[in-house]
């Protein structure tokens, strides 16, 4: 491993060097699809797309500085430096495959892209988050290599010493005499210079590679529009924290991590000694025209969540297509709650049918107030003065372990007290 390299240096570098080369394989991967269809293979091309559009999630994963939604596993030292020098070679591989796919006349091997698109996601989700503990264990290492490499130098240079003190022992003046004529009697040192023609042979790069990719260009208003909503959603993930988790679970006592950049904002709860995160709420910028691509890539993002981890996405965009949306007004999964955030019309898009969705669209909204479970709580005793853990269940969205873990929270702080009346009920504390 290559110890010269910083961790968080090297994870920030490999990181863009994965993203050009992806971005790289998109565009080849659009010929090799050209060339499957004029070759009417029907099967190949259908594929090919399928990864066009894997490609596309990996490259958005790509751009965002911190680890894929659902990764960040925990390593030592050694395991960071392995981890990370796989996540750069296999889209090296990845490339080189289909550039010589589109080199070749035969038959697209579509299976060995897709085996190397899969290793490039697990790739994603397995790269290794630092800690104190391992940045302190390279710190360590560094110092260990320093100082071996000192007394080697040291080892060296005492050998060289005493080899030379030698040599200058045994050597005759004779032997001075005639080392001097042969030097005298030797040719010039030959030193090549390469012509321009040899510099431009050697650094030649395919034209479609020296073509740059551009980035979205905003006008002024749609930045405006932008950055509002972006400030709108930062204040709200800051001074807010979500309570009730997709199952139902009380979640309020959790840490609650607030990630920003220009284009994006994202919320995430971790849990367990691995600090695996079970939570996930992301708003960002993506510009998508076409149906078929937002639907490949959003089915893709739920086949990368994981039991017991739910998130909540929302993709922004100065407008968007209403078969789009009418698609989304339909789309439902148990782990992956899907929005679109309309800017132009200031219009937030979901399957308002589903319950999850329900229960997070306030983070993708400009509503900036929600009822929070105490002020439930109060609702519930104005109205009744009593009540149960079913009553706060069916007001609130926890289920029978939330509720009960949130009442007893405020029990303990002596905020309602249990009156019984032959099954547990609750009241405020006087």
């Amino acid at each position: 491993m290559d110890l010269e390299s910083h961790p968080t240096t090297l994870q920030e570098e490999n990181r863009k060097k994965v993203h050009e080369l992806l971005k790289n394989t998109h565009s080849r991967i659009e010929k090799l699809i050209q060339k499957t269809y004029q070759q009417k293979d029907s099967a190949a091309t259908s594929q090919l797309r399928q990864l066009r559009t894997r490609i596309t999630v990996l490259i958005s994963e790509a751009e965002k500085k911190q680890l894929d939604s659902f990764g960040s596993h925990n390593g030592n030292i050694d395991e960071f430096y392995e981890n990370e020098e796989r996540f750069v070679d296999t889209p090296t591989m990845l490339l080189q495959e289909v550039e010589n796919a589109l080199a070749t006349g035969e038959n697209v091997d579509v299976f060995a892209i897709s085996d190397l698109v899969d290793k490039m996601e697990m790739g994603f989700s397995h790269r290794i988050e630092l800690t104190d503990k391992n940045l302190s264990e390279y710190e360590n290492r560094i110092i260990s290599k320093k100082q071996a490499e000192r007394e080697e130098r040291g080892r060296e240079e005492k050998e060289r010493r005493e080899k030379d003190q030698k040599e200058a022992e045994e050597k005759s003046p004779a032997e001075d005499k005639t080392e001097l004529f042969e030097i005298s009697e030797s040719s010039p040192t030959e030193i090549k210079i390469s012509s321009t023609e040899d510099i431009e042979d050697e650094t030649s790069i395919p034209d479609d590679a020296q073509v740059p990719i551009k980035k979205d260009e905003l006008d002024t208003e749609v930045l405006s529009k932008l950055y509002s909503y972006i400030n709108i959603l930062e204040q709200k993930f800051e001074k807010q924290h979500p309570e009730v988790s997709y199952d139902g679970e009380y979640i309020a006592d959790k840490q609650w991590k607030v990630e920003l950049s220009k284009r994006s904002v994202r919320g995430s709860i971790k849990e367990g000694r691995f600090k695996t995160p079970m939570l996930i709420v992301d708003n960002y910028w993506k510009s998508i025209d076409d149906k078929r691509d937002i639907i490949e890539m959003i089915q893709a993002k739920a086949s990368t969540i994981e039991q017991n981890q739910y998130m909540s996405l929302c993709f922004i965009n100065s407008s968007w297509d209403q078969s789009i949306k009418d698609w989304l007004r339909t789309y439902s999964h148990q782990r992956l709650g899907f929005f679109l955030y309309d800017l132009v019309e200031d219009d937030l898009v979901y399957n308002e049918t589903d319950e999850n969705n329900r229960k997070f669209a306030f983070w993708h909204s400009t509503n900036g107030t929600r009822p929070k479970l105490t002020e439930i709580v109060d609702q519930l005793i104005e109205d009744e003065e009593y009540f149960d853990l079913n009553d706060v269940m069916e007001h609130s969205g926890l289920n029978l372990s939330g509720a009960k873990k949130f009442i007893d929270g405020l029990v303990r702080k002596k905020v309602l007290i249990d009156v019984g009346l032959d099954s547990p009920k609750y009241t405020r504390s006087k």
